[in-house]
């Protein structure tokens, strides 16, 4: 059965400033919903550096190596031609193809990166039962300490929370529905 406390802040320098402040506590399994990104959001997270662009390099790479490796074998080796006097294998002519292939791969290793790291294919998430989560797409801040925290007690994380003076706070104990 899913636990969680969360609270509701006004902006992102009082959520980021509770973040910081319960990690200092101990606390590990924080996590944000907010309208928009901030960077002091994901410092006090203590969130690490997505590997996302590394992803994406390596998948344009790939598919640039694909590509030109394909070129190759069915131009310059299995059915060479003679074209204009040039040689089977003129690099030249595989460059837009080759070029074409990296930026393809590239973006569908970040479309499908976004999804995955993210956590977007999850058509259901807990948090959705709070009342008045919609608020975090919309103009509020809430911060979510998850009942698996080994630090997690809901009232004495109620009473760390009211230093930093939330909106409000919310205690959610419910069963998983789909």
């Amino acid at each position: 059965m899913p636990r969680m406390l969360l609270a509701e802040f006004s902006g992102p320098t009082e959520l980021a400033e509770a973040a910081r402040a319960l990690r200092e506590q101990g606390y590990r399994e924080l996590d944000a919903h907010t309208p928009y990104s901030t960077e002091a959001v994901r410092e006090a997270l203590g969130l690490p550096r997505s590997r996302l662009p590394f992803a994406i390099f390596v998948g344009g790479v790939v598919g640039a190596a694909l590509a030109y490796g394909l070129e190759w074998l069915l131009v310059g080796y299995l059915y060479p031609l003679d074209v204009g006097g040039r040689p089977p294998h003129m690099p030249l002519a595989f460059v837009p193809i080759t070029f074409e292939m990296g930026v393809l791969l590239a973006s569908f290793t970040a479309f499908f990166g976004v999804l995955v790291l993210g956590r977007l294919v999850k058509l259901w998430d807990p948090v959705f039962e709070v009342d008045g989560i919609e608020s975090a797409s919309v103009d509020r801040f809430w911060l979510r300490i998850d009942g698996n925290d080994p630090r997690f007690d809901p009232e004495r994380t109620r009473e760390e929370l009211g230093r930093f003076r939330p909106l409000r706070v919310e205690l959610y104990e419910g069963s998983p529905s789909p």
